[in-house]
């Protein structure tokens, strides 16, 4: 808990210093470039251009722009924009400009001096960004001016779908290091932590092949895909392709919700303690998969709203599952409230900054991210829990199969798999307790399972650190002894000859009428450990038939006195 809330310190931290660290100036007519940080905001800034004029020369730009009108903003619209921008620079440096889009397709910029030809500045699309710095979640292009030098620079963006207004950004060397350095280590560190948990739990489920470990790498894992290609980290892996990989992000989000969903089921035994909830969880898995497959053939613009839509029906629900667990005192809730507090906070932010409804919100690709890097730690807590609860459970069930209830001995199960593992020198002695019946009849079944039990616990004791008791039925129990050498085998015999002689006495005390039978094999009479258990068992009926002769012989009973003498 304690590292948790370290984590969230920190990355609110680091939001708040990537919030604070830039002071945005609005200017009009021509920008003078005389600040660190310069911002044009995006209404009635850029003007409609056909797709085919994408590339087309400057001279039919500036065509276009004398007969067309500004669009109010670029948010929600889809298609090709151009814009210009008059500019005074005050001394001689290399700004970076950062068109605010974070989906670009194509991007061109163009520097009209005005003194001198006009000449192109760079391509910053996610599909042709090799020759220019690398931003996550945006694109940049240099912009080197001379001191006092003046001109337009013009911009042409082309994407399936801006999801916000699409703002000019001027950064100085400095600021724009700064600003590059925060915005790729934040991104950079959650994608790893996100990637880091992923494997983490492939590796427990490898182990445990509990299914709820790997709806838990289906959350994260996709997550991490997700935001990698929506960043524009993973866009060389494709660039072959042709294809814009960034668009990814939105088509993995519906089938990350589906673990989120399936693992928030797991985590809480819905399906035995809440099958009402269960049956929700698995549908909405179902329809958020298969809504996930469909809207790989959709229209961009259309998959991003759906993606919001999904977003704003799993951010309640999460909650709702996390306080309602928490007022049930379950205490796996408290991680998996946290953990979604922090990302249904994120989920709002971030599609509240693509809608009209507030302007000026910054950041909102690393806020998401950040919160979610908080909520894959925060969840694996949870998931660590679980585990715990199952580990304790597998180490009842374990016991209770292996352990003989009453006499709290090791049961037949427990003895076989110790005499398939045998190896080396060992001891096994058979006992069987005599007197049983004349217990049981005489003080009552319950003074009977109190003999076993202090039999047990004299046996115990006494081979506590050589070797164990098993109960294999009834009243009959096997003494497993390990650890010696050849040479050693006799004195180890006599040893125990000698513990059962000790045994028999301290039940003497309170159950006079008892005695033990024993047969006692080593390592050295039989060819395994089977045989040698066998042959154990042989040896001690003779041993009770041996001590049943001498007491015929000792006192003259009739065969039936005989009969009921043996038990």
């Amino acid at each position: 808990m304690r590292i948790g809330i370290m984590v969230v310190r920190v990355w609110v931290l680091l939001l708040a210093s990537l919030a604070s660290s830039t002071s945005y100036a609005e200017v009009g007519g021509s920008l003078q470039l005389n600040e660190a940080v310069h911002q044009l905001a995006d209404q009635q800034r850029w003007y409609p251009l056909d797709a085919s004029l994408a590339r087309a020369p400057l001279e039919e730009l500036q065509q276009r722009l004398s007969v067309a009108a500004p669009v109010e903003s670029l948010l929600g619209r889809a298609g090709t924009f151009v814009t210009r921008v008059p500019i005074s620079n005050t001394r001689q440096q290399t700004w970076f400009v950062v068109p605010g889009s974070n989906f670009v397709d194509i991007g061109l910029a163009y520097w009209q001096p005005a003194q001198g030809p006009p000449r192109m500045l760079a391509e910053f699309s996610q599909l042709n960004d090799g020759a220019t710095p690398r931003l996550m979640h945006n694109q940049v292009l240099p912009l080197p001016l001379e001191e006092q030098e003046s001109g337009q620079l013009w911009i042409v963006v082309q994407a399936q779908h801006f999801p916000t207004p699409v703002p000019l950004v001027f950064y100085s060397q400095q600021a724009f290091y700064q600003h590059q350095f925060r915005s790729n280590m934040t991104t950079v560190g959650a994608i790893a932590i996100m990637l880091t948990l992923t494997v983490l739990a492939l590796a427990i489920y490898v182990r445990t092949r509990q299914s709820l470990a790997l709806t838990y790498a289906g959350y994260v894992g996709l997550h991490a895909l997700g935001w990698a290609a929506a960043a524009g980290a993973i866009n060389g892996l494709a660039a072959h392709t042709g294809l814009n990989v960034t668009y990814a992000g939105m088509h993995l989000f519906p089938f990350a919700i589906a673990c989120a969903s399936l693992f928030a089921c797991g985590l809480f035994n819905c399906t035995e303690q809440r099958p009402g909830l269960a049956r929700v969880l698995r549908w909405l898995a179902i329809l958020v998969t298969l809504l996930g497959m469909v809207m790989l053939w959709l229209p961009f613009q259309i998959t991003f709203y759906l993606s919001h839509v999904i977003a704003l029906v799993w951010v309640p629900l999460s909650l709702w599952i996390g306080m309602t667990m928490l007022s049930s005192e379950d205490f796996r809730a408290k991680y998996y409230l946290i953990g979604n507090l922090f990302y249904s906070a994120s989920l709002v932010y971030y599609v509240v900054s693509h809608s009209s409804l507030v302007s000026g919100l910054v950041y909102p690709e690393l806020a998401v991210m950040m919160a979610l890097a908080i909520d894959c730690l925060c969840i694996l807590f949870s998931l660590s829990e679980w585990l715990k609860i199952k580990q304790h459970e597998f180490n009842r069930i374990f016991y209770e199969s292996r352990i003989d209830p009453l006499t709290q001995v090791g049961n037949r199960l427990l003895l076989q798999e110790r005499l398939t593992g045998l190896s080396g020198c060992y001891l096994i002695m058979f006992i069987d307790f005599d007197g049983m019946k004349a217990i049981n009849d005489s003080m009552g079944h319950g003074a009977g399972d109190r003999f076993l039990s202090e039999a047990s616990r004299l046996m115990r004791k006494r081979v506590d650190h050589t070797g164990e008791v098993f109960r294999t039925g009834g009243d009959e129990f096997v003494w497993l002894v390990q650890g010696m050498t050849k040479d050693r085998l006799p004195e180890a015999k006599r040893r125990l000859e000698g513990l059962i002689a000790e045994i028999e006495t301290a039940l003497h005390v309170h159950w006079p009428m008892s005695g033990i039978s024993f047969g006692l094999v080593s390592s050295e009479d039989g060819a395994n450990a089977s045989e040698s258990l066998a042959m154990a068992d042989r040896r001690m009926y003779q041993h009770k038939a041996a001590k049943q002769g001498r007491r015929e012989r000792a006192i003259n009973i009739t065969p039936q006195a005989r009969h009921s003498a043996v038990k």
